[in-house]
């Protein structure tokens, strides 16, 4: 794989976190790593060392896109290697009767991912938000040791098994088939050329002036190719107000090229974001 030979990997820590586990899968012998506070943290230590790789989440099924990552691909000009999907389990662990928790201890993503069950099982407590899934357990734990009688957090499964004596409730993820897309991304070479004989390619789309049609005209090219889009959003500009560009994820094929070459002709600015695989 193209990023084999990486000198260590970032991503979101501590040990024992969703991208932690996204990162084990790629992760050779010998390969250190190393955890950060932050999706955004991560991306900025991997411009730092054009050796490395980052593993960071990018949209969840349920939840959508994660904003923070999808705009860094392109402020630290990096490029994607590859796409790992993770299913993603939540568990609760809580030290009193679910009606009289007073505080539940989650990462936005995870209370976002459950907010069904916290509706209807802890609609009192008040959010605490965390740095990561892993952390809020911890919080947790820290709270329980401290003499705190009513108190949750949101979990992920495995981290619920290993403290059972807590754990009250399992899958408490609204949809059970909640799963996660992480990228594994580098430092983007001067040199970088795409491989359109991989599975997909993600595309940055702006437009060089403001009219009606746009969009169609966009679709409209992919439709001449029979180019497959698996995703397409819109995101505002950051240097005009008001303004937006579009991200684009398709399905390779052998006219991939030439659709490509037919936008840019056509008036839109194209920055291909990386071509890359599903890793299993």
């Amino acid at each position: 794989m193209l990023f084999k030979d990486c000198s260590q990997i970032f991503t979101l820590g501590p040990q024992g976190t969703f991208s932690d586990e996204a990162a084990q899968k790629i992760r050779n012998s010998g390969v250190n790593v190393r955890y950060t506070s932050t999706f955004a943290e991560a991306l900025i230590k991997v411009t730092e060392d054009a050796d490395s790789v980052a593993v960071v989440p990018v949209e969840n099924s349920v939840a959508g896109t994660i904003a923070q990552v999808q705009d860094s691909l392109v402020s630290n000009n990096l490029v994607i290697l590859g796409e790992i999907n993770l299913l993603i389990e939540y568990a609760l662990l809580a030290n009193a009767e679910l009606t009289q928790v007073e505080t539940c201890y989650a990462h936005p993503q995870a209370y976002e991912q459950s907010s069904g069950f916290i509706s209807k099982n802890l609609h009192q407590a008040e959010g605490q938000f965390t740095r990561s899934n892993v952390d809020s357990g911890v919080r947790f734990l820290e709270a329980v040791a401290s003499g705190s009688k009513a108190v949750a957090a949101i979990v992920p499964l495995s981290f619920a098994d290993d403290n059972q004596q807590w754990k009250c409730a399992s899958a408490i993820q609204d949809y059970q088939n909640n799963t996660t897309r992480f990228l594994v991304v580098r430092l983007r070479k001067a040199t970088e050329q795409p491989d359109f004989s991989r599975e997909k390619t993600s595309l940055l789309v702006e437009f060089q002036e403001d009219r009606s049609g746009l969009l169609y005209q966009l679709l409209s090219v992919f439709n001449l190719f029979q180019l497959n889009l698996c995703r397409l959003e819109s995101r505002p500009a950051k240097n005009t107000p008001w303004a937006y560009v579009f991200y684009v994820d398709f399905y390779n094929s052998a006219d991939s090229e030439a659709c490509l070459e037919v936008l840019r002709v056509s008036n839109f600015r194209c920055k291909v974001l990386g071509s890359y695989d599903l890793i299993e």
